[in-house]
C-alpha cells in the first residue's frame, strides 16, 4: 500500500538521511525490497519462499535468512527517529510492519509522506501494514486501494484527463462509517472532474 500511493519513496529517503546511513553510504535505493542491494539475497526481498506443490497448493514459507523483514541485517541496524519524540527509533522493516494509522502518527512532522498516506485512510483502509503484499488484499480492499492511488496521483497534481471509475459492488460487506469515507473519496474525485 504505501508504494502504491507513493509514500515509500519519500520515507526511504528518510531513512538514506540518517547518520549510520550516511556512514555507510547507503543511499535511499538500498531501503527498496524491490531492488538493489539492500534487500534478502536469499528471497528477492519478498520476505518469504515459495514451494511449487504438484497437485497441491503452492506453500510460502519465511524466509530463513531475513525471517521475513525483506532485508539485510545491516540495513535494518539503521533506525529512523521521528521528530517529534513520541515513539521509539524503527527500521525500515518496523516501519512497513506499520499500519497505516500508526505510520500517520510517526511521520506526522513529514508533510510528503502524510500527504501520500492520507488517501489510504480517506478509503478506510488505515488498518492495513504498510508494507503488506498486494496479493493478500481482498477484492473491495483492492478497489478502495486502487482509488486512493487515484487520489494521491491527484493531490500530486499529475496530469491527464478525467476518468471514469467502475466499481464493482465497493461498498458490500462495509460499516456505514466506512461506506461514508468511501462515498467522501468518490466526491473528492468527481470535484475533480473524473
Amino acid at each position: 500500500p504505501a508504494s502504491y500511493v507513493g509514500a515509500l519513496d519519500g520515507i526511504r529517503k528518510l531513512f538514506a538521511r540518517e547518520p549510520l546511513a550516511v556512514e555507510r553510504g547507503y543511499s535511499a535505493g538500498t531501503f527498496s525490497f524491490n531492488s538493489g542491494n539492500g534487500r534478502c539475497p536469499t528471497c528477492g526481498g519478498t520476505g518469504f519462499e515459495h514451494v511449487e506443490m504438484q497437485f497441491l497448493s503452492d506453500v510460502y514459507l519465511r524466509c530463513p535468512d531475513c525471517d521475513g523483514t525483506r532485508y539485510r541485517p545491516e540495513v535494518l541496524e539503521v533506525k529512523l527517529v521521528p521528530e517529534h519524540g513520541r515513539a521509539a527509533a524503527r527500521s525500515m522493516a518496523d516501519v512497513l510492519d506499520m499500519t497505516v494509522a500508526q505510520a500517520l502518527d510517526f511521520f506526522s512532522t513529514d508533510p510528503g509522506i502524510t500527504r501520500a498516506l492520507a488517501p489510504l485512510q480517506e478509503v478506510g483502509l488505515e488498518y492495513l501494514k504498510l508494507g503488506q503484499p498486494v496479493p493478500t488484499l481482498s477484492g473491495g480492499e483492492a478497489q478502495r486501494l486502487k482509488l486512493a492511488g487515484h487520489l494521491a496521483k491527484a493531490r500530486g497534481r499529475q496530469k491527464g484527463g478525467p476518468t471514469l471509475f467502475m466499481f464493482d459492488e465497493p461498498t458490500t460487506g462495509l460499516h456505514f462509517d466506512d461506506v461514508a469515507k468511501l462515498l467522501g473519496a468518490f466526491r473528492a474525485l468527481q470535484e475533480q472532474g473524473h
